[in-house]
């Protein structure tokens, strides 16, 4: 059996033990039974980013939209961007 079929195989083993680990377990706020609480908008934000290059703010400056949510299963901020990126820190 050539190495790349065994890493093939092992990985599929891996997989297949992680998907009935996940399965039988609760996670988080389910584990007592009780409902995850879904997150709570705070803001809107849209903010310019220059380049490196950049010295200062113009008129072809790229914009961005970002979203705020609270999350308050855990008490996180989650900052979410239009392109996807997600940023989530300690809420104070």
């Amino acid at each position: 059996m050539s190495k790349k079929t065994q890493l093939l195989l092992v990985g599929l083993f891996c997989f297949m033990i992680g998907a009935l680990t996940m399965h039988q377990t609760s996670i988080g706020a389910h584990q007592d039974g009780n409902k995850a609480k879904a997150p709570v908008w705070l803001h809107g934000m849209e903010v310019k980013v220059r380049k490196s290059g950049e010295a200062n703010f113009s008129e072809s400056t790229k914009k961005i939209g970002i979203e705020v949510f609270r999350d308050d299963n855990n008490g996180n901020l989650i900052y979410i961007s239009e392109s996807g990126d997600i940023a989530v820190i300690p809420a104070k």
